[in-house]
């Protein structure tokens, strides 16, 4: 057996040096999965499991108001299906190397202007990263162990980037908390950098509620007094809006339950450098699980958006029969100031890196559940 693991950890990292060039490739093929194919975390009260696949997150289980475990994000059985997923990223994988939209599918470097492969309106912007974004490619991974694991990437030039870019992607829980830590590295070349983990929760489990929707959910965005203003195409425009008090956008002066087909990006206004781990960004709720989740991130500007794909996804086991409704779920993907690579009147917000500074950022989740229910 360990002859075995050991010829298909060396074959595994030709391949990929071949390939991609990334050494840890010998590393992941030791890392043992469970019966799915499924990489798995845990600690009190929560477990993750992950797919390598865009390194999406593929479970959530959190032990709900009766002490029962639910799974409270979409994904799949089997991880085997991510790779021929339509969707970008894959469903619930990271987002990059350029989270959201950027217009004209081109940013400046200085007097160079540097011109990447477009994959929306016609090629004429890019969104997501592209049609070889970071949620579309197998990471490598460094390290597993019992509550952490670490996805690495190495991205030479895809979809017209320039530069090799070399990522790390750190998943870590301890009791009722998840925390992701981006680090990214960029090599030879400046470029943008705007990272996201796309997650979309259902915080009963699609169990608890007879529509399976989020319609009894939630959510409070305390530090989104602002939003960012799109124009038909639902490119930014550059400018922003009031989410004026008592309006459809305001999310800000208390929780509000969340309308079909929201899909807006709002800025986040952090009242000082501690209380991005102090005061959370979004605090979602649903009174049927009694779970509550709390977002804090290190991030400025944040997109939620809705499920709305009727009938594209099956329910996982132990959610449900059936397929995902529209309005099953809801996202919220931490992020740069969308499209800031091409906003230069943003002055003071850093959106080009090179090698004279590490790229970081974190996104960390915290549950309670209301054991009273």
């Amino acid at each position: 057996m360990k002859v075995l693991k050991v010829t298909t950890a060396f074959l595994a990292a030709v391949k990929s040096v071949w390939t991609r060039g990334n050494p840890f490739a010998a590393l992941t093929a030791l890392w043992p999965t469970n019966e799915e194919g499924k990489y798995v975390i845990q600690a009190e009260g929560i477990r993750l499991a992950f797919t390598n696949h865009g390194a999406a997150v593929t479970n959530l289980w959190i032990n709900d108001t009766c002490g029962e475990e639910v799974d409270i994000v979409l994904g799949l059985d089997d991880p085997t299906g991510y790779p021929q997923m339509q969707s970008n990223p894959w469903l619930n994988g990271v987002i990059g190397r350029y989270a959201g939209y950027m217009s004209g599918a081109r940013y400046r470097v200085g007097d160079t202007v540097y011109n990447v492969t477009g994959n929306a309106h016609n090629g004429t912007a890019l969104f997501n990263g592209g049609n070889e974004g970071w949620g579309r490619q197998s990471w490598d991974i460094a390290a597993h162990i019992d509550n952490s694991i670490t996805f690495v990437l190495f991205d030479r030039m895809w979809n017209g980037f320039p530069g090799v870019f070399a990522s790390c992607l750190t998943h870590t829980v301890t009791p009722y908390e998840w925390r992701i830590a981006f680090g990214v590295t960029p090599l030879r070349r400046h470029g943008p950098i705007n990272l996201s983990q796309q997650a979309f929760f259902n915080l009963d489990g699609f169990r608890w509620n007879t529509t399976k929707t989020i319609e009894e959910h939630t959510l409070h965005l305390p530090s989104a007094g602002m939003r960012f203003a799109v124009d038909e195409l639902r490119l930014p425009t550059g400018d922003l809006l009031s989410n004026r008090q008592g309006q459809g956008h305001d999310f800000w002066s208390s929780a509000r339950s969340i309308p079909r087909g929201y899909d807006q990006t709002v800025a986040l206004s952090h009242k000082h450098e501690g209380s991005k781990e102090e005061s959370p960004v979004a605090v979602l709720s649903s009174p049927h699980s009694g779970i509550t989740m709390r977002l804090f991130t290190d991030r400025d500007a944040l997109h939620v958006h809705t499920w709305e794909e009727e009938g594209t996804i099956r329910l996982k086991k132990g959610q449900g029969n059936g397929t995902v409704p529209r309005h099953g779920a809801i996202s919220l993907d931490i992020s740069e100031w969308p499209d800031g690579v091409n906003h230069p009147e943003w002055r003071n917000r850093q959106t080009l890196w090179g090698m004279e500074g590490l790229y970081t950022s974190f996104a960390t989740y915290r549950f309670s559940v209301d054991r009273q229910k």
